[in-house]
């Protein structure tokens, strides 16, 4: 009688943590890092980095699978601080001058134009397709210059990825997306010329 009682109760807690597990979201903390080679080309230019979240979802996607729609992911810090503390970073290590309070500045806004996270139907462990699209935008001396970066990663894993993995896929993206964006000729030519 004792060893049935235990058993149900072994089966109830099993269900309740399934459960549990089933309907736990992750909130991530996104933290891009940037690091672009070559000489500092800024030569003391003045600039001014922003970036806006412009995505028409903020929940990035979700684990899928037995976990279903109610195990979301979305973005847990803010992302366009993360964006811009980024691009400073990189722009100042370039020699530009970052939050200058010149009038003549640089204007430089990066926006978010997309962030997904795909589940893929596997026989066999898991894999998710990332997507990310980023915008910069730029002013100087009243011209524009507008350059769209669209980076995609499929991951693989035995097993479902946790709010770490999911981290560092999302990082790992956005950081291509915006070296992507940075070793664009044309956009480097306009922010120098």
């Amino acid at each position: 009688m004792i060893s049935k009682n235990i058993r149900q109760l072994f089966l109830v807690t099993l269900a309740l943590l399934v459960t549990a597990c089933a309907q736990s979201p992750q909130r991530l903390n996104i933290q891009p890092t940037l690091s672009i080679s070559g000489d500092a080309v800024g030569n003391g230019r003045a600039i001014i980095v922003s970036a806006a979240d412009q995505r028409p979802n903020k929940v990035l996607g979700s684990l899928g699978g037995v976990y279903g729609s109610s195990a979301t992911i979305t973005i847990g810090n803010d992302i366009e601080q993360a964006l811009t503390r980024a691009t400073n970073g990189m722009l100042a290590s370039q020699g530009y001058v970052v939050n200058s309070p010149d009038p003549n500045a640089l204007q430089l806004n990066i926006v978010l134009e997309g962030l997904t996270y795909q589940p893929l139907d596997q026989a066999v462990g898991n894999a998710v397709k990332l997507t990310a699209v980023l915008r910069a935008d730029v002013t100087k001396h009243g011209e524009t210059f507008s350059g769209r970066y669209q980076s995609d990663s499929e991951r693989r894993s035995v097993g479902k990825p946790d709010a770490e993995d999911n981290e560092q896929y999302i990082n790992e993206l956005l950081s291509d997306t915006l070296t992507r964006m940075f070793n664009d000729n044309r956009l480097r030519d306009f922010l120098l010329k």
